[in-house]
């Protein structure tokens, strides 16, 4: 599997594995291995609980949920 620097970037729902189309505060992320891996050096250097690890993926998904619904509503 190509590093995350080898591969095209997908979406961010796809790179924090978050279905948009459901309740994103229900959804346990699970993140590409990659993406994990990299994110994980920042978690770290912050010291990020895993459950504030999930979180910060939920809430950057939910922002951009937001600014997309936004954006077909104008």
């Amino acid at each position: 599997e190509p590093l995350i620097f080898d591969r095209t970037v997908k979406s961010i729902f796809e790179e924090c594995g978050i279905n948009p189309n459901l309740p994103i505060d229900n959804q346990e992320p699970d993140p590409l291995p990659d993406r994990k891996e990299l994110d994980n050096i920042i978690f770290d250097e912050l010291g990020l609980t895993e459950e504030e690890r999930k979180e910060v993926y939920r809430s950057v998904c939910k922002l951009v949920k937001q600014r997309l619904d936004k954006a077909k509503n104008v």
